[in-house]
């Protein structure tokens, strides 16, 4: 249940991110169009300074929990714990970053790109489990 519950909110949240990045591109590409009196209202004003046309690269890191941690694995925070934690964490940094399509800003509107190389597709080739730091 904890997993669905934070997973799902991760995703939640980037979606709502990318909706509301869409509007902004929508916007954008309307404002270019309209007349200058309407460029210069107030209310074309405000709308263009949150509808900035930045580019975004969101890579989602999913901690997966491995069998042994139970149901206190959102308060358990040993030593041990939080070693291992930090270990699959940047082993999956390393997997992700061994991608280099996340370095590449998106180039079409809305402007953003969700990179998720950790969670399991059907049909997808397997990664690797982890990739050996080069140091």
């Amino acid at each position: 249940m904890k997993e669905i519950q934070f997973s799902s909110r991760t995703r939640a949240a980037t979606d709502t991110f990318r909706e509301l990045q869409t509007y902004r591109a929508a916007f954008n590409t309307l404002f270019n169009s309209l007349p200058d009196a309407l460029k210069h209202s107030p209310e074309a004003q405000l709308l263009a300074g949150a509808s900035d046309p930045a580019a975004y690269s969101i890579v989602q890191l999913v901690y997966r929990s491995p069998t042994y941690e139970g149901d206190s694995k959102d308060y358990e925070f040993s030593r041990q714990t939080m070693e291992d934690h930090w270990r699959t964490g940047y082993e999956n940094a390393l997997t992700t970053l061994a991608h280099p399509e996340i370095l590449v800003p998106p180039a079409e509107p809305p402007g953003v790109a969700v990179h998720d190389f950790l969670t399991p597709r059907a049909g997808a080739q397997a990664l690797p489990a982890t990739v050996k730091d080069p140091a």
